[in-house]
């Protein structure tokens, strides 16, 4: 039963690592393009889609993460900052890879405090 738990933790724990990685991928895409002319800064959402999933996990018992999937939209192109129609602002874009790269850590962090975990329960410690 433990065994099972962490592994779905771990499961949930990847799928939100797939989704962190998304929006550093698309965040490093706007730092990159933040002087292309008519460059509309992308962003990815994948919260809410792997909270539905751990919903239905806790009370159905079946974990299915094939619908948790990030998907990535265009940050609305009506908000531009600069005469050459970009909209990419620098410094939020720095934050905000930052804070991703944060996250991410931590979440690693928390895969291999179960692996560990796990590791112990199979040693009979």
């Amino acid at each position: 039963m433990l065994s099972q738990s962490i592994h779905h933790q771990n499961s949930i724990l990847g799928a939100a690592l797939q989704g962190q990685n998304a929006r550093v991928d698309a965040i490093m895409n706007n730092i990159a393009n933040a002087e292309t002319p008519r460059f509309t800064a992308r962003r990815v959402e994948f919260e809410s889609a792997l909270s539905d999933a751990i919903d239905d996990w806790r009370s159905s018992g079946v974990l299915n993460l094939s619908r948790a999937r990030p998907t990535t939209h265009f940050q609305d192109p009506g908000t531009r900052f600069r005469i050459d129609g970009n909209n990419v602002d620098i410094e939020r874009e720095m934050v905000a890879l930052y804070t991703q790269l944060v996250r991410s850590d931590v979440m690693v962090n928390s895969v291999l405090a179960n692996s560990r975990m796990l590791n112990t329960v199979l040693q009979g410690r």
